[in-house]
């Protein structure tokens, strides 16, 4: 999650001390390793092709691979200084990272708008491949196969059949908040989750999309799909589908404000967010980790992991392993 207005958003959070609910306290499902990597801008964007390689993403356009499990980091080329705000790589040479800004600010201000990147040579360098018509970011991308992908912006879907090669430009009217994430639970059907109690969903691999809602009064940060059940999270609890989207099950037990979810299968689910407020005027949100076995109907964790604040996004490479970031951190996941 994963892909929004980051400061934005943790400016109206800093100042909202809450409590989280009573959910279950350690043990959580396992033991995050939080480490400093010294990078000089904050992360925005988390994708680990195995369980060594992978990339984050910055702020002002960095993008960043380490080769031996986030151990080390490597500066990439990215060709732009614009947030960075998602990136997904093919395989391991072939990737694309998005982002830009859809407003400025100052005297003689121009809107630079969004942008699609890409790389063929493992993130050593990138080219901008597309340019959206309008100028307006890009917060998500993701791919169906290696020639069907798609990206989302705050009103448009881009959609690629050749691998990046050619982009076309679909927009959503009235949505009445940004595009968060997409995600597809199998090569028909497709979720996108929006900041404004809305979910744009197709039945036929992207050709067409509709615009529906969950009708619980929340914005949605993450989706995590597999076939027969979707997941969803965002400003309140985490909430289901087993019908394709027609209905949406509030699931009474799980956390809230979870920027980043991810079920591995039908069971085994992990969340991650905000956390409870430090306290004081200037103090700031821990972050939070949650997990279940049970589908969603309960969850153990922690809202009060002081060695990170609030975690916005996750990348789970393997079945054994899952990589978290918040600002210039990385957290090491080890699951069982």
């Amino acid at each position: 999650m994963k892909r929004f207005l980051i400061s934005s958003l943790i400016f109206l959070f800093l100042f909202t001390a809450c409590k989280k609910e009573n959910i279950k306290t350690i043990p959580l499902c396992f033991d995050p390793i939080v480490t400093n990597t010294n990078i000089a801008e904050s992360f925005m964007s988390v994708f680990f092709i195995t369980g060594n390689e992978g990339f984050v993403t910055g702020q002002n356009g960095g993008i960043y691979k380490t080769t031996d499990s986030a151990k080390t980091w490597i500066t990439q080329n990215s060709t732009t200084t614009l947030p960075i705000r998602d990136i997904y790589f093919l395989n391991s040479n072939k990737g694309f990272a998005v982002g830009g800004n859809s407003g400025c600010s100052g005297t003689g201000c121009i809107v630079p708008g969004g942008f699609i990147l890409q790389t063929q040579d493992g993130g050593t360098t990138w080219a901008k491949i597309y340019t959206p018509t309008e100028k307006l970011e890009i917060s998500a991308i993701t791919f169906i196969d290696n020639n069907k992908g798609f990206c989302i912006g705050i009103n448009t879907i881009y959609k690629t059949i050749d691998g990046g090669q050619t982009w076309t430009e679909n927009k959503i009217n009235n949505i009445g908040g940004l595009m968060m994430d997409i995600s597809f639970s199998d090569s028909q059907n497709g979720f996108i989750a929006c900041l404004s109690d809305k979910v744009i969903r197709t039945t036929d691999g992207g050709t067409t999309w509709e615009l529906t809602s969950p009708d619980k009064k929340a914005g949605y940060y993450s989706l995590s799909t597999m076939p027969g059940v979707v997941y969803m999270s965002g400003q309140q609890k985490i909430i289901k589908t087993i019908n394709g989207g027609d209905s949406w099950i509030t699931l009474p037990n799980s956390p809230m404000d979870i920027y980043a979810l991810h079920f591995t299968d039908n069971n085994n689910g992990y969340a991650f967010g905000r956390g409870n407020y430090s306290g004081g005027d200037f103090g700031y949100s821990y972050g939070a980790i949650y997990c279940t076995a049970d589908g969603g109907n309960s969850w153990n964790g922690s809202a009060d992991i002081k060695a990170s604040g609030i975690i916005v996004d996750v990348s789970f490479p393997t079945l054994n392993i899952g990589y978290a970031i918040n600002a210039n951190r990385i957290i090491t996941i080890p699951l069982k």
